[in-house]
Order: C-alpha cells, then structure tokens, then sequence
C-alpha cells in the first residue's frame, strides 16, 4: 500500500490533505530490526517517531523492580514513539520488536519543518493530542475500577478482534504473546494473569494449547470484560 494511504489511516494523519500527506510521506525513512531489538529506551531523548509496515512492537516501561508494564502491542500500521515529537522531550517507555519488523520513521526536526511550512496541520496535531490525553485517562481508569478478570477479558477481545485469525469454529490470537507479557499489559503479576486466564478456560471461553490462546466463545468472553 502506497505510504500516503497508510498514513491516512493512522490517528495522527487521518485528517490532513492529500498535499499535506504527500508532504509527510516525502519526510519518512526506512528501517527493518530483526525479532527482540530495542528500538528505543525510555528516556533517550525522542529524536523520531515510527509508523509499522510489518511486524509486531510493544512499547514498555520497567517498574523499580525490573517488572514490565506494557503499554501496548501494536501491528502494521500502527504509529508509536510519537509523544516526543510533540512535546520535545525524552521517550516516556521503551519500545522492542517482537518479530521481525519494518518501519518507516520521521525525526522530529522534520515533522517540525512539516508543521511550519504547513500551518494548518497545526490544529489537527491538538485534536490528536486530545485523544491521546482521552486513551490514557480511559487506562487508568480500567486499572482503578476493573478487575482482573475484567481486564483480562477485555485485553483478549481486543486482541483477537485485532490480531485473530479464524481456525475452523474458533479464533486464534495470531500473536507470538507470553502470558508474562499478557500478565504486563493488564498489569498484575504472571502467576495472576495465568490463574484468571484459567478461569476463563475453565468457563469455556477460551482454549489454551501451550502459548497460544483461543477465543471459543466470544458472547460469553464479552460478558466477562463487561461485567
């Protein structure tokens, strides 16, 4: 798919002008990492932001105990390290592949250069931020008001509306996934996020085969994140 068209469909180009997209396109490099790079540390000053062609990141943080919390998982077409690129600071969480992966990325000097001679970008890069500020509320409130085996639940359907891949009657989270990384992004240890996700095999929504997961019922998978 030709970049412009990618970068319309992403959360931070969605609104501008096919000019304005030709001009961002024209600003992108290339790069591919290999499965298990570190694209960038927290707190290395955010010098670019990255757009997935293909592949698999997830973006991170280590607690004072060296424990993850994933942020997020993120596919082809996904933008990430993109909140320096707005405020001028360091990476807030860190970023590695978990497959092979490649990305195109923009330096922060250019997407400031882009804004410049495009003035009008400038409103559509606050509408942006406004529901940046919105996702991140939204977590934190699943982390305060949810329980586990709601978030567990809830992390699973997304998963698997995003990464699924049908496998006769059933679906298949098509992502390579430990449960301690599955245990990061809803935030409880690995021994709590494998007791939870017990539970819900047990309940018949989902199957376990090793590290693979698959959703066998996903109106009572539903009704558990929604509970």
């Amino acid at each position: 798919m030709e970049l412009t068209q990618k970068l319309k469909k992403t959360f931070i180009f969605a609104d501008f002008s096919q000019e304005e997209l030709e001009a961002a396109a024209s600003l992108f490099q290339q790069k591919k990492y290999r499965k298990g790079i570190t694209i960038f540390h927290e707190g290395q000053p955010g010098i670019a932001f990255y757009l997935i062609s293909s592949g698999r990141v997830k973006v991170f943080k280590l607690n004072e105990d060296g424990r993850e919390l994933i942020f997020g998982i993120f596919g082809d077409g996904a933008i990430f390290g993109d909140v320096p690129v707005f405020d001028g600071g360091p990476y807030p969480a860190s970023a590695a592949t978990l497959v092979e992966t490649e990305v195109v990325y923009m330096s922060r000097d250019d997407f400031v250069r882009l804004i410049t001679e495009h003035p009008a970008i400038s409103l559509k890069v606050v509408r942006v931020l406004g529901k940046r500020l919105r996702q991140a509320q939204r977590f934190v409130m699943d982390i305060a008001m949810k329980s586990v085996l709601q978030r567990l639940s809830a992390q699973l359907v997304g998963l698997a509306e995003e990464y699924g891949r049908e496998v006769g009657e059933e679906t298949i989270i098509d992502l390579p996934l430990t449960r301690q990384e599955l245990a990061e992004l809803i935030g409880v240890t690995r021994e709590t996020a494998t007791r939870e996700l017990s539970k819900l095999s047990r309940a018949g929504a989902v199957r376990l085969e090793g590290k693979k997961i698959y959703i066998t019922d996903w109106s009572m998978l539903e009704r558990w994140a929604k509970v």
